[in-house]
């Protein structure tokens, strides 16, 4: 069987191509001990909502949203605020996009796993900076996929962590080692996760490349479902995975991020797939075809907006690529990873606050493709589904404002308006009560009220403030994201 690899990549200077940039010198010492297996990933995901949920749900939500949407604009008008005529507007259309998106919604269905003669060479490339010991789970997890240990291969790459990391790399490799190959590589010092990614691709071997967070624990299915698509649909150029909270019941910000995730993933990016164009496909769990990554790489990695190099935003700026050359995306539901997030509030608004600036720049950039002939299918879905995006990403902040106006006029309106707004989470509430059927749906009402006050500054502080594209949550901050103990983590996702 394979043995473990280990190399020390020191990567200084810009690198002419992929090949070079793997280039360095063999690192044979040993891991230190064996540990035992952790095998708290091995859970099933979730199987899509039956049908009979999703109907009761398009109509229920449907009308709702659309009653919501209508109240917005309506109510505005009780205070006689000048912004009445826009909001109405703005809701009517809003409207019309929750029915379209919902409908969408209730026909996706995750593709098959393939049969194992099918299954294609996988790479599973796992970037690493100052994780601590939740990277040798992370590593673990993926060692004990349930595919084919002939074609799977992992790559780890820690990007010059200043703990102990290194040290959890090369003891869970050594103990995956003498069943698949694992490959070890090692920046000096910090280049940033896009360059972690890039040494990695040059290494690899699959025909398929498979990007994990080294913070995330994956499910035994996630890689054999997770190609699924990729195997049977050669339109198909990348595929989004679904990414779960870990620490989900560890703090008030992880519970929230839990039902918001829910919706980005079982409902977002459950209706974007069905006009094959999933924009954002995540670093938690995405799967890429080798060869166009391949291309496309020295582009990606060499990056610049407003002139300076992109440093954050790597998932985005790769499916944009993908988009750009004409390939579908797609979303596969059952290939599931649990992620760690932030636990505490300025923790949450940093995450934020990242995702918003790179979403704006990477917006920006496919705004200069989308009205070209870029793709053959599903072009005109695609557009219209943009269009409601980036309308909802402009206006708003100004609905929000206009709210505040009308709530600093004193007497009932900051409780009406409040209420108001849980009102306009009631689509969404629904939606998630039908994926997931728990009780935490009333964390999407509180997260609404608690968004307006608390986080309705990042997207416009974000796009005031591109050329910080910091990473935020990383460093000095890495105490902001919790790593709970191996019993805590098993009950969490248990509960979730």
């Amino acid at each position: 069987m394979w043995g473990t690899i280990g190399i020390h990549a020191i990567a200084d200077d810009a690198v002419a191509g992929l090949e070079a940039s793997a280039r360095g010198g063999d690192d044979d010492r040993p891991a230190p001990h064996r540990v035992r297996r952790d095998r708290s990933a091995d859970r099933p995901a979730d199987p899509a909502p039956r049908r009979s949920g999703r109907i009761w749900a398009v109509v229920a939500t449907a009308a709702v949203g659309a009653g919501a949407n209508l109240l917005l604009g309506g109510t505005l008008d009780l205070f006689d605020h000048p912004t009445h005529a826009p909001t109405a507007a703005f809701a009517l259309m809003m409207s019309a996009a929750l029915v379209w998106r919902v409908a969408l919604w209730m026909r996706y269905r995750p593709m098959p796993a393939p049969a194992e003669r099918d299954l294609p060479a996988v790479s599973v490339i796992m970037p690493v900076f100052n994780e601590g010991p939740l990277v040798a789970e992370a590593i673990r997890a993926v060692a004990q996929s349930r595919y084919p240990a002939d074609r799977l291969e992992i790559i780890v790459i820690d990007d010059g962590s200043a703990d102990d990391s290194w040290y959890h790399v090369l003891r869970a490799a050594r103990d995956a080692g003498d069943r698949l190959r694992v490959v070890t590589l090692r920046h000096a010092v910090n280049r940033g996760k896009r360059h972690a990614l890039y040494l990695g691709f040059s290494r690899a071997r699959g025909d398929v490349l498979v990007t994990i967070d080294s913070d995330s624990i994956l499910d035994p299915e996630a890689l054999r479902s997770g190609v699924a698509p990729l195997v049977g649909d050669s339109r198909i150029g990348c595929v989004a995975g679904r990414v779960r909270v870990l620490n989900a019941r560890q703090s008030v910000w992880t519970r929230i991020l839990k039902c918001t995730f829910s919706l980005s993933f079982k409902f977002v990016r459950a209706y974007q797939n069905e006009f094959r164009g999933v924009f954002c496909t995540p670093g938690a769990i995405s799967f890429y075809r080798a060869d166009v990554v391949r291309r496309v790489a020295g582009e990606w990695v060499d990056q610049r907006f407003l002139g300076l190099p992109c440093a954050t935003g790597e998932d985005r700026a790769m499916t944009n690529l993908f988009l750009r050359d004409g390939w579908l995306t797609a979303y596969q539901q059952d290939a599931v990873v649990h992620s760690n997030m932030p636990t505490t509030y300025a923790g949450t608004c940093r995450m934020f606050l990242r995702w918003a600036r790179s979403n704006v720049r990477e917006t920006i950039i496919l705004l200069g493709f989308v009205f070209s002939r870029f793709r053959g299918e599903y072009l005109w879905s695609f557009r219209a589904n943009m269009a409601l995006v980036v309308f909802s990403m402009i206006l708003t902040p100004v609905l929000v404002a206009a709210g505040a106006a009308a709530a600093a006029q004193g007497g009932l309106a900051l409780p009406h308006v409040s209420s108001l707004f849980c009102v306009f989470a009631l689509p969404m509430t629904m939606i998630y009560a039908a994926n997931e059927k728990d009780a935490d749906w009333v964390w999407i009402l509180l997260y609404q009220v608690i968004w307006v006050w608390a986080f309705a500054w990042i997207m416009p502080y974000a796009a005031l403030t591109l050329r910080n594209n910091g990473w935020l949550t990383r460093g000095p901050r890495r105490a902001a994201i919790a790593t709970p103990s191996p019993a805590a983590r098993l009950s969490n996702m248990a509960a979730a």
